[in-house]
C-alpha cells in the first residue's frame, strides 16, 4: 500500500479566508514573513487617545492566558516547540486576560464608540512583572472562536488591529512593533498591520494593562454585504 499524502492547499493572504489560515497556522506564519520583508515605513501608528480607564485588574474576572500554558496547540505545535527551545515557558510568559463579555461597561462603551469596525473583539491583557510575550504574529484564534461563521467570509486584508494602553508606561514596560519601540501614555491608541511581528514585556514592578482590539474594517464589511 502506498503512503497517503495529506493534500496541502496553497493559501494567499489576499484571497484565503481567516478560517483557512486558522486550520493551517504554520503556512500563515510563513506568508506573513514575506509581507514583513516587503514592508516599508513605520510599523505602528498613533491613532489618538481613548478616555483612560484606571483599573489594575482587581475585581475583574481575570482568566489565565499564559502564552506557554498547557493547551491543545492544534496546528501551532511547531511554533510552541520553537518557543520552548528558545527558553520560553509557563513561568516567564504569564498573562491575564479579561474577555470582552467581562470588560467594565464604561470601557466597553468607549471602545465600541471609538472604533469604526465590525465584528469586534476587545480583550484586556494584564501582564505581571517578570513576564514577556515572545515576538510573534497574531493568528486571531480568539476572534475565530467568537465568529466561527464569519471567519470563512473575510481575509486578513479586511482586518483592523489596534492596541489601547490603559496604564502608565513605567521603566521596564515595553511594547515593540516590528523594529519600532512604542512610547505611550494611558489611553493612547496604536494601530499596526495584521502581519506585524511584535513583542511585549514587563521588567517593572506593576502590572502593564492594555486592550487588544480586533475586527473587520467598516469599509471592508460593507463591501462584503
Amino acid at each position: 500500500m502506498g503512503q497517503t499524502t495529506r493534500q496541502i492547499m496553497k493559501l494567499s493572504l489576499e484571497s484565503s479566508t481567516i478560517g483557512d489560515f486558522h486550520r493551517d497556522l504554520m503556512q500563515c506564519y510563513s506568508l506573513v514573513k514575506e509581507k514583513q520583508k516587503a514592508h516599508t515605513g513605520a510599523w505602528g501608528y498613533h491613532e489618538g487617545k481613548l478616555k483612560p480607564v484606571a483599573d489594575d485588574g482587581k475585581d475583574l474576572n481575570v482568566q489565565d492566558r499564559t502564552i506557554m500554558r498547557d493547551r491543545d496547540w492544534g496546528s501551532k505545535t511547531e511554533w510552541r516547540d520553537t518557543m520552548m527551545k528558545a527558553g520560553y515557558n509557563k513561568g516567564n510568559t504569564r498573562l491575564g486576560m479579561v474577555t470582552m463579555e467581562d470588560l467594565p461597561k464604561n470601557l466597553l462603551d468607549e471602545l465600541s464608540i471609538r472604533f469604526k469596525m465590525q465584528l469586534p473583539l476587545f480583550t484586556m491583557n494584564i501582564q505581571p512583572p517578570g513576564s514577556v510575550v515572545p515576538a510573534h504574529e497574531d493568528t486571531w484564534y480568539k476572534w475565530c472562536d467568537k465568529y466561527p461563521e464569519e471567519m470563512e467570509n473575510y481575509t486578513f486584508e479586511d482586518t483592523m488591529f489596534l492596541i489601547v494602553f490603559l496604564t502608565e508606561q513605567e521603566t521596564g514596560h515595553f511594547f515593540q512593533m516590528g523594529n519600532q519601540s512604542v512610547h505611550w501614555k494611558p489611553g493612547d491608541i496604536f494601530s499596526m498591520p495584521y502581519y506585524t511581528n511584535h513583542a511585549t514585556g514587563n521588567a517593572g514592578f506593576n502590572n502593564k494593562i492594555l486592550v487588544q482590539c480586533l475586527g473587520i474594517s467598516d469599509a471592508r464589511y460593507k463591501s462584503n454585504q
